[in-house]
């Protein structure tokens, strides 16, 4: 199992929560960039990773239940909003 490392220290009074980066380095409220860690890596100093006062582990699966990402799919529709289509590829 893996785990994303919040930052309660650093999450306190800010608009979105702060994680670890990778390899123990740096913050990151973008989870794209945050580090993921074993259960091993957390289990060997939880004082470190884990202690409820300055970080928190967090299971991996449960973040990703609570992500929500802006897309836009590619239907024709969007592409003509978009600008995308002009009289020749659209057929007409």
């Amino acid at each position: 199992m893996e785990y994303y490392i919040l930052s309660l220290k650093w999450s306190k009074h800010q608009d979105e929560f702060c994680w670890w980066g990778p390899n123990n380095c740096g913050y990151t409220s973008n989870l794209k960039q945050a580090g993921l860690y074993t259960k091993e890596q957390i289990e060997s100093d939880k004082n470190y990773y884990d202690n409820g006062e300055t970080t928190k582990a967090i299971p991996a699966s449960s973040i990703d239940k609570l992500i929500t990402y802006k897309t836009i799919p590619t239907i024709s529709q969007n592409a003509e909003l978009l600008g995308l289509l002009d009289g020749d590829r659209n057929g007409g």
